[in-house]
């Protein structure tokens, strides 16, 4: 059995930790690990060397009661996996055609959203651990209702569809040009805002309806776009959307509005920067106060923390109580090895009885304590500041 490497990968990093957003350059050159843009969060992880981590960061009910401690200390460690061990939309991640570059985003769209088919076409793959071993293998590629073939298309593979963009840096001259290759209020939900910055301690709210927000930015068809590197949201009035959409292939990316009159977005990799001038941005600001109630803060995905205590072949259990102010608060997960993302971890020995671990799950935990969506994990060992992060 091949063994995995460790290695420094960027993909989703959390609002949670860092304004990863505020930081995106518009058109840095990729390297590998880079290019795999937003599926890099599905198979490797940010090293995060001793991180305090917020206890409401964590699935469960550590972020809404007192069970947890108040600082946990803990590490990540980046892992490229084995070809053998890869999901497919892992594996083949380039796509060519029509003279277009599109590169995999790493996530599944549904049917719904996938429209007539366009042809076969070879999709190229990379095994970095032997030496960048290319594969190739044909795939059906479809377009993608509500956006221009020339900036996204579907790939159907195993059965399922995923997400496919155009990966050169062509901003839209205007939002106008924008709306006219993607049909923005059809395919984004503004649901979710914060204000003033993201994270446990902002304020944040649900959008009754999104509908006006789409409206006001329809007016700014003429906004042009800005070319900036040094720009940040930082010190600015702003409300931060959370962008979730399965035709883009995003997931709780972000959009800011900001008092002093600008649109800024990463949902489509690079900085998209439009001047909507003040006017429309207080619109839109005003609108968004007046019309959503408070909820509760989410963070960027799900996380439990505990110490392995059983594997078998079809789940693990973690226990929490090492995270606990009381022992005897201590709860119990069934962690289900049912996605190759979790049960590879188990394979190669990541996670064993007696480590303690972080997993990280995208559903909800049910009344039974299980988990049936986790898709990564790590080995890490909270010793109130020290962190160990495995080879």
């Amino acid at each position: 059995m091949k063994t995995p490497r460790t290695a420094n990968a960027v993909g989703h990093i959390d609002d949670d930790l860092i304004t990863a957003a505020a930081e995106c350059k518009k058109k840095t050159k990729h390297n590998p690990w880079l290019k795999w843009g937003s599926i890099a969060a599905c198979f490797a992880l940010l090293v995060i060397a001793g991180t305090a981590i917020l206890p409401s960061l964590f699935g469960g009910d550590g972020g809404t009661t007192n069970k947890y401690k108040d600082f946990i200390q803990a590490g990540e460690s980046a892992i490229i996996w084995p070809w053998e061990y890869q999901t497919v939309y892992e594996k083949y991640t380039e796509l060519k055609f029509d003279g277009i570059e599109y590169l995999g985003r790493g996530r599944e769209v549904s049917a719904s959203h996938v429209g007539e088919i366009i042809g076969n076409h070879t999709v190229v793959g990379y095994d970095e651990i032997n030496s960048g071993k290319k594969y190739t293998k044909e795939f059906e590629v479809y377009k993608l209702k509500d956006v221009a073939q020339s900036q996204f298309v579907a790939v159907k593979m195993e059965g399922k569809y995923y997400v496919f963009k155009n990966d050169k840096y062509a901003p839209p001259s205007t939002l106008g040009e924008l709306f006219n290759l993607v049909d923005l209020p059809k395919v984004i939900e503004l649901n979710e805002f914060s204000e003033n910055g993201d994270g446990p301690n902002k304020n944040h709210y649900v959008l009754k309806s999104d509908d006006y927000v789409w409206e006001v930015l329809a007016g700014c068809k003429n906004a042009d776009f800005v070319e900036d590197d040094k720009w940040t949201v930082h010190k600015r009035d702003h409300l931060s959307f959370t962008v979730t959409s399965e035709t883009l292939g995003v997931y709780r990316v972000a959009m800011y509005v900001t008092a002093d009159g600008y649109l800024w977005t990463n949902a489509f990799s690079y900085q998209y920067l439009f001047n909507i001038g003040e006017d429309a941005a207080g619109k839109i600001i005003k609108y968004a106060k007046e019309n959503s109630s408070e909820a509760e803060y989410k963070p960027y995905q799900n996380r439990i923390v505990g110490k392995v205590v059983e594997v078998t072949d079809e789940y693990i259990l973690i226990d929490d109580t090492v995270l606990c102010n009381n022992p005897s608060d201590g709860t119990t997960y069934k962690v289900l090895l049912n996605d190759l993302r979790i049960s590879r971890y188990v394979d190669h020995e990541i996670i064993k009885v007696g480590s303690t671990v972080q997993i990280t799950f995208e559903g909800e935990i049910d009344e039974a304590n299980t988990i049936d969506s986790a898709i990564s994990a790590s080995q890490v060992k909270i010793s109130g500041g020290d962190v160990l992060i495995p080879e």
